[in-house]
């Protein structure tokens, strides 16, 4: 079938799993060639025919699939993860992966408005006794959420959704977020506050952060105890932000009054699994991660994805994309993939509370480059660490913006020995990295200190005293935890301090980490992983 207005054919679209009307009115509007697919034998049928394949989760995306449809121009996945595509194989073949984490704010933001009011007035325990034909109030007392203080972990899409619910009920809100200004978080009605605080004043806390080694187990046994006797905490965000264990102590202790969970760190839980005592505990509110399943919100879920399939379809840029390419003249391409790999870098090294103004320096012949590929490649990097959005090269600017950080960039002089360099600064915090051999990417400097480490895969980095004895305490530690060591670099200054970089075989859990920290003459120790 042939557009009677181009005369070219009819773009076909292929959905594999079941979709919103409203997602399919937008491609039939649109006038392309819908089929509905249930099963493999017709997707196979198809998949040569299709132009945009659309799935949720059950089917793979495999290498196989996409060689097999040759005219394929973009892959959508109506949800947020897209752990069933292989997005590598889709990127070289020049396929745009999409997604849509944007579409399920509002409903989580309200799921979590509904978690913190069945919480703090005992819905689920008063349930329970109208099933058992008990009418009675006695020992279910609640507490109204106006006057009280909510702390929001995270002011992202959904934190920011939820802090305008929490105003309308009278609430005072705190935040911590690394990145959000203080101008901003006015303009929200909102209060900054470093965590410890925000922990220590809040009546409610709830999250809203991602999931990243820097984030897991967030509120664990110390932070609990910060809280106030009596608080409650709700987590409609990641599963792993919280210490599991350590809160079904605190909820037992009594210091926790109660805790809201839509989500926990293995979904579905095994049967028999220990966090079933704590979603079972008479002081959980407890939901099968409903934070984003409403009607509305697969509606905006279906035509979003859909506009956005849309848009490609007609060579149009989407709204935002998983791997949407980045052009850069190929001699600096590896420069581009090292500022990646920097901004990835930055947010797990340094300890400011507050990233949000960056200086990109390209030195030497690189300052004859256009900036703007290096500081969309940093921000693609850096973004991920700092919010749950979906960032991606087309949209990592307009994210940066709303957040409120900054990329400069400058050019200047290569003082160090390479006709190339790539060097961020921010925050007391510093790198330096290059190019050699062509493509080999190497980092180069660190607050100072001189180095040549590959920023790729397990790294550790330790800051400690220029005294003898660090590198064996820290090998022999990890020779016992069993992790090779790949690679060592160490530096030192002429202030007594000292650095030393190791590429290990597997990441350190936070029990080694914190043994190595406990090391005399041992400052701080960072897991980093690129």
């Amino acid at each position: 079938m042939n557009d009677k207005s181009t005369g070219k054919p009819t773009p076909v679209v292929v959905v594999a799993e079941p979709l919103a009307e409203s997602g399919l009115a937008v491609l039939r509007d649109d006038g392309l060639e819908v089929h509905e697919v249930s099963g493999g034998e017709q997707l196979g049928q198809l998949i040569a025919r299709a132009h945009a394949l659309i799935v949720r989760s059950k089917t793979k995306v495999t290498e196989a699939l996409l060689d097999a449809a040759p005219s394929l121009q973009v892959v959508g996945r109506a949800g947020v993860g897209v752990d069933t595509i292989d997005v590598e194989a889709a990127t070289r073949a020049g396929i745009v992966v999409l997604n849509t984490p944007d579409a399920s704010t509002l409903a989580t933001a309200e799921h979590t408005m509904t978690l913190m009011l069945a919480l703090c007035r005992h819905v689920g325990a008063g349930q329970k006794r109208i099933e058992n034909q008990r009418w009675s109030a006695q020992g279910l007392m609640g507490e109204e959420l106006a006057g009280k203080i909510l702390g929001i972990v995270g002011l992202g899409r959904i934190g920011t959704a939820v802090a305008a619910r929490a105003r309308a009920f009278g609430m005072t809100i705190l935040a911590h977020d690394a990145v959000v200004s203080e101008a901003r978080a006015e303009s929200l009605g909102v209060k900054l506050s470093p965590l410890p605080e925000l922990l220590e004043q809040s009546d409610f806390v709830t999250l809203h952060t991602p999931l990243t080694p820097q984030t897991h187990s967030l509120v664990g046994e110390s932070e609990l105890a910060r809280m106030k006797r009596g608080a409650r905490i709700i987590n409609c965000a990641r599963g792993g932000l919280i210490d599991e264990r350590a809160l079904l102590g605190a909820l037992e202790s009594g210091h926790i009054a109660g805790a809201a969970i839509d989500v926990v760190a293995e979904e579905p839980p095994k049967p028999g699994a220990a966090v079933w005592t704590l979603l079972n505990h008479p002081r959980v509110v407890a939901t099968p991660h409903l934070g984003g399943s409403t009607r509305e919100a697969q509606d905006r879920i279906a035509t979003d994805l859909c506009r956005d399939v849309v848009a490609v379809l007609h060579g149009r840029p989407p709204s935002g994309a998983v791997n949407a390419p980045m052009k850069a003249p190929p001699e600096v391409r590896p420069f581009v993939e090292l500022a990646y790999r920097l901004g990835s870098a930055f947010p797990q090294v340094s300890d400011a509370e507050n990233l949000s103004h960056f200086d990109l320096v390209l030195e030497g012949e690189l300052s004859n480059y256009d900036g703007l590929p290096f500081a969309v490649s940093f921000l693609v990097g850096l973004l991920p660490h700092l919010t749950d959005e979906r960032v991606s090269a087309v949209n990592a600017l307009e994210i940066a913006r709303r957040m409120g950080v900054v990329v400069e960039t400058l050019g200047a002089a290569c003082e160090r020995g390479f006709a190339k360099a790539l060097a961020v600064r921010g925050h007391r915090t510093s790198f330096a990295g290059t190019v050699v051999h062509g493509e080999q990417l190497r980092l180069v400097d660190i607050d100072g200190f001189e180095i040549d480490v590959l920023p790729l895969g397990h790294l550790l980095l330790t800051r400690h005293h220029d005294v003898p004895g660090i590198v064996g305490k820290v090998g022999t530690m990890l020779g016992e935890a069993r992790i090779n060591i790949s690679t060592m670099q160490v530096a030192r200054n002429d202030r007594g301090d000292a650095i030393m970089m190791l590429g290990i075989d597997r990441a350190p859990d936070m029990s080694i980490i914190k043994e190595l920290r406990e090391i005399e003459d041992v400052e701080r120790v960072t897991g980093i992983e690129l």
